[in-house]
């Protein structure tokens, strides 16, 4: 988290300078100075969701969780979601598929953001300042095909678009235990920010620009 940390902390700390700045005492030309003066835009951050649930989707504590810190912090968050079948539908109650049902990760992850959700095909890495993936299985479910296939995996074509775009950028990229997203990915090579085998553990690298969100087993 300390990219990400460290953006939105900057762009906080710039605008609440502005902000405590008072016109008493000050001389005119200080005062004029001041209101010609505009705050700091706060930082605009990207949270990708994959569903609504953790045996299936986006997990909503990790979700819920990113979404206070990003508000304490002041940034702007703006929430997508692929617009895709998910791969099954878990019942949470019994840990179980649900055979007669279908859902969609778009429809699903709109319950998390309230509505104020946008398809992730829109998402531009020239429009926002750093990328959050939280964690829940729906990142090797609906974003990638790791609950299958393993290493093998292969990324959903709209999320290996963006990770590429914000790595390219030097955008810090948060990957809160969405592991098997980047681990498939060769290009991570010349910059590493995050690989790891397997959905239990999160292993870090600190590359140029980039440092991995999580950090734990």
């Amino acid at each position: 988290m300390a990219a990400v940390r460290a953006l939105v902390g900057s762009k906080l700390a710039a605008a609440s300078a502005f902000a405590s700045l008072s016109p008493g005492g000050r001389t005119p030309s200080q005062r004029a100075a001041i209101h010609l003066s505009a705050p700091h835009p706060a930082a605009k951050v990207a949270l990708v969701l994959s569903g609504c649930g953790v045996y299936d989707g986006t997990e909503i504590h990790e979700a819920s969780a990113i979404l206070v810190h990003l508000s304490r912090g002041g940034a702007e968050v703006q929430i997508f979601a692929p617009d895709i079948p998910q791969m099954h539908v878990i019942d949470h109650t019994k840990g179980q598929p649900s055979e007669s049902e279908s859902r969609n990760v778009l429809t699903e992850s709109a319950r998390i953001a309230r509505g104020k959700i946008t398809d992730l095909a829109k998402l531009s890495a020239a429009n926002h300042d750093a990328a959050i993936f939280p964690g829940g299985f729906g990142a090797a479910k609906n974003l990638s095909t790791f609950a299958v296939d393993g290493k093998d995996c292969k990324v959903n074509k709209e999320v290996e678009r963006i990770l590429k775009e914000f790595h390219q950028a030097g955008k810090p990229i948060g990957c809160d235990a969405s592991t098997s997203l980047p681990a498939p990915a060769p290009w991570w090579s010349r910059n590493p920010v995050l690989r790891c085998p397997c959905l239990s553990c999160v292993w870090c690298w600190q590359g140029e620009s980039h440092t991995c969100v999580d950090e734990h087993q």
